[in-house]
């Protein structure tokens, strides 16, 4: 039978059965490279996991070879009957296939480091290109994994070219004209429903992927380079205003909104805190790349890490239930600036042109000087355009502004950025505010040559992933980072700014874990970050504050610390006057929200509700707790679809009562 078939369906035929034998094989290599993150899920989401992903090879490989399965009916098309087009067709075959293969290369990278399969967030990682570059040169086998694409490309044309040869000569006893005719109908309406992926008025669709509450078997399931395509679709998520209308009084209680405008959808109050007058305290903002709360001795990990971020902890006020509403980097950037989570769809909001003109609280230090200190370039992200847009007089410091060599495509040390921003912190006559964001603790954890006073450890592989660090140079670039953060407060302390100074310290996000606890199981090892504020004479010694704080309260809190009155556009508020009484809560990714003891994720056919702080937290109770979903699911909508309309409705005010839509002070 097959053998009867037209010469250019044997041909489809062979080139699916080795797109699905090469796109199986990846999907068996992911499942063993990352069988830790699996290690909880039965057998029935697994097989259900590896059904749904051989469902979306199929159709990937369908639509890799749809030119083909239209055109090559055409004579002049037809690699049966044209030997020019046959080569033609096998050249597109292998261009094709080399770019799948490297997409499929990038995803187990995107994947290891971030426990998220390749999404369209990649265009972000892409710019600046020379950072990506040298990035990803520093980070990855690049020799050895182009060998292994043009290996692979290799022999995927070598096999195509055999199953031309054998498929595409003239069948032996061929269909007549209308039995052909039925045959290649047949063949189209299967082809239809193989790309269509299941007997259903709807297609199959990536959220299917997601029938479990294991972010690990979504994985599984999903194809990456459909994935890839799917998120590009939905990049830039419209803002709905009839929702945010809908939850207007709702979200402007939740916010403290004195004199609610829902006509104009406007969020503003004026907040004047108690301290009056305001002490004239400089406020500098430290951002730690990649800082997890679980690799930091403070949260009990037993590797010692973090010893100078422990004691100033110690000194300080900590926030134990700190979380980012969103990563990577840009995001948390945008955050704790504008106190609005950044939900911008795939891309990251400093990214996107629409929203550069954004209110900070920043702006609320009026006679300060303000400073940004970044040790590679600030056109990384397009962050420049995020700080000096919206920050009138702000003084930059980059790439090119120091008196070393940058270590890796993040640029210099964190210890030559801390230097440097002490010297010139330490000449300032008048208060000053500054922006502190090292890049150290990131792949590919550039450490320089020379490093007095800092030591390479030797540490057991084993101990380290039991601890959850997935190797030694994580290990050795958080240890770094910390040496860094210590040299930093030794030499601050003997600055003339030191005792009237108050440090704010938040990871700008966290990472996976090698063990599968709970929190990881949920990703929430991403979002969960140490924040500390360090404030000698300002904030008791050994203070922490245990309930459920976000990045957007961050600004808010260290204004109110200061007793700086300001004009609040975003969805933060001021943690020390919100007290353990208030309502706690944090945005988790584009959908889920966490207060206090309850974690709700929305998926694609319902709701999952996590007591996240059990030691069964990973355990979804939605049916046990029908109350708290629907209370969850309100919250999540209200501020989902409030923090999307601010990020186009959040233009720069003035700090000034009457720029709140004549609101009286907020009630303290």
């Amino acid at each position: 039978m097959f053998n009867r078939l037209p010469a250019l369906a044997r041909f489809l035929f062979a080139l699916v059965a080795i797109e699905l034998l090469v796109f199986g094989a990846f999907r068996v290599a992911f499942f063993i490279a990352f069988r830790g993150t699996l290690a909880g899920a039965s057998a029935a989401d697994l097989a259900k996991a590896f059904y749904l992903g051989t469902k979306f090879d199929l159709r990937l490989a369908l639509l890799l070879l749809l030119p083909l399965a239209i055109l090559g009916w055409f004579p002049l098309f037809d690699p049966a009957r044209r030997r020019a087009a046959r080569i033609a067709w096998l050249l597109y075959l292998a261009l094709a296939q080399c770019v799948l293969l490297l997409l499929y290369f990038v995803d187990f990278g995107h994947y290891a480091w971030l426990r998220v399969r390749l999404n369209a967030s990649l265009i972000d990682h892409l710019t600046p290109i020379g950072v990506a570059a040298r990035v990803a040169w520093d980070t990855y086998p690049i020799v050895p994994g182009l060998l292994g694409l043009a290996l692979l490309t290799g022999a995927y044309a070598w096999l195509a070219e055999r199953a031309a040869r054998r498929t595409l000569a003239p069948a032996s006893d061929p269909f007549a004209k209308w039995p052909r005719r039925a045959v290649i109908a047949v063949l189209t309406a299967l082809y239809i429903g193989g790309i269509w992926g299941k007997w259903s008025r709807y297609p199959l669709r990536w959220s299917e992927a997601y029938f479990s509450s294991s972010e690990a078997v979504a994985a599984l399931a999903l194809n990456p380079v459909l994935f890839l395509t799917d998120t590009a679709e939905n990049r830039n998520l419209p803002y709905d205003a009839d929702k945010v209308r809908e939850h207007y009084a709702y979200t402007a209680a939740l916010l403290g909104v004195k004199s609610p405008d829902p006509k104009n959808l406007d969020f503003a109050r004026w907040v004047v805190p108690p301290k009056k007058p305001a002490i004239r305290y400089n406020l500098v903002v430290i951002h730690l790349e990649s800082l997890a709360a679980f690799k930091t001795g403070i949260f009990g990990n037993r590797m010692n890490a973090t010893p100078q971020l422990d004691a100033i902890a110690k000194e300080g006020l900590l926030f134990t239930n700190f979380f980012v509403p969103e990563v990577p980097t840009p995001r948390s950037v945008f955050e704790m600036l504008t106190g609005i989570p950044d939900v911008n769809g795939a891309t990251t909001a400093s990214r996107n042109p629409l929203v550069v003109n954004q209110h900070t609280l920043v702006n609320a230090l009026e006679g300060y000087e303000k400073y940004y200190f970044l040790g590679g370039s600030a056109t990384w992200g397009n962050i420049r355009g995020l700080f000096t847009h919206n920050i009138p007089g702000l003084h930059v410091f980059e790439e090119g502004d120091y008196d070393a060599p940058q270590v890796d495509g993040w640029g210099v040390s964190d210890v030559v950025l801390f230097d440097k921003a002490d010297k010139v912190l330490r000449e300032q006559k008048k208060p000053f505010f500054a922006f502190i964001q090292t890049a150290g603790n990131h792949r590919p954890y550039g450490i320089p040559s020379d490093h007095p006073g800092f030591e390479l450890a030797q540490v057991d592989e084993k101990v380290l992933a039991e601890n959850g660090f997935d190797g030694l140079p994580a290990f050795n670039g958080l240890r770094y980072l910390d040496f860094a953060l210590g040299s930093f407060f030794a030499k601050a302390r003997q600055s003339p700014y030191f005792r009237s100074t108050v440090f704010v310290m938040y990871g700008d996000h966290g990472n996976p874990s090698t063990q599968q606890t709970p929190w990881q199981q949920l990703l929430l090892t991403g979002y969960h970050v140490p924040c500390v504020i360090f404030a000698p004479g300002l904030v008791k010694a050994g203070s922490r504050i245990d309930f459920t704080a976000s990045l957007p309260d961050a600004l808010p809190t260290s204004l109110g610390l200061l007793g700086v009155p300001y004009l609040n556009t975003g969805l933060g508020r001021d943690l020390l006057d919100l007290g353990p009484a208030g309502r706690h809560f944090s945005l988790i990714g584009l959908d889920g929200v966490l207060d206090d003891e309850f974690y709700l994720r929305a998926g694609p056919e319902r709701p999952y509700l996590f007591r996240y702080r059990s030691e069964s937290g990973a355990e979804d109770v939605h049916q046990r707790y029908p109350e708290k979903v629907a209370e969850l699911q309100r919250l999540q909508e209200a501020l989902y679809e409030t923090a999307k309309y601010l990020l186009y409705h959040n233009p720069p005010r003035p700090h000034a009562p009457s720029a709140a839509r004549g609101e009286k002070d907020k009630r303290r």
